[in-house]
């Protein structure tokens, strides 16, 4: 082939690459949230790396009940996470993908551990609820597994359910308790805010 060929037949394919439309970072963010796994049987199977998830938020005896607070016993805390893929797709698009998945954890609050005189530190976990948004399979675009400790597997809770209820009710953005969380409160738009 001819040195002039090959120069326009090269021409020819930066103006082709380069005239192909590059995909919307957001869009491709948005598309790598495949973190959950279900097996045969449609259980979600328990992440192996909540330790690496992102932590939104802890609260310390939270009521939805109109049930005073009682300092001496606060019950327990609750660490939300949130998986690392569709935070940064959250990031990305301002919304919760298909696929994200938050981690709520509940830990019993122990006093005078060790050196500690007073308040609370976080002692054995309880429990983990996995609050996970498929649209395709939940009407509401989220359902709720519960996890007790041990447990690798869990089915999606019976729909209709308080959780989800709950959630679509009073959850500032996108079912979502976002307005709980400093990871989360300052970067839902303006009109999700209850």
């Amino acid at each position: 082939m001819q040195p002039k060929l090959y120069a326009a037949l090269a021409i020819a394919l930066g103006l082709f690459v380069t005239s192909v439309p590059a995909e919307d970072p957001a869009s491709m963010s948005a598309q790598l949230v495949s973190v959950p796994v279900l097996n045969a049987d449609k259980e979600l199977q328990l992440p192996a790396d909540l330790d690496r998830w992102i932590h939104l938020g802890t609260m310390l005896g939270p009521q939805y009940a109109d049930e005073s607070f009682d300092a001496r016993g606060p019950n327990l805390f609750h660490a939300a996470l949130m998986e690392p893929t569709a935070y940064q797709a959250f990031l990305d698009t301002g919304e919760f993908a298909d696929g994200t998945m938050f981690a709520l954890r509940f830990y019993n609050a122990l006093s005078e551990l060790s050196i500690q005189k007073s308040g609370f530190v976080m002692g054995d976990l309880t429990l983990t609820e996995i609050h996970l948004k498929d649209s395709k399979r939940f009407p509401d675009g989220f359902n709720f597994y519960v996890f007790p400790p041990g447990t690798e597997s869990a089915t999606a809770l019976p729909l209709p359910n308080d959780c989800v209820r709950c959630h679509t009710e009073h959850g500032a953005y996108d079912s979502v308790f976002a307005q709980f969380y400093p990871a989360l409160r300052d970067k839902i738009p303006s009109s999700g805010h209850d």
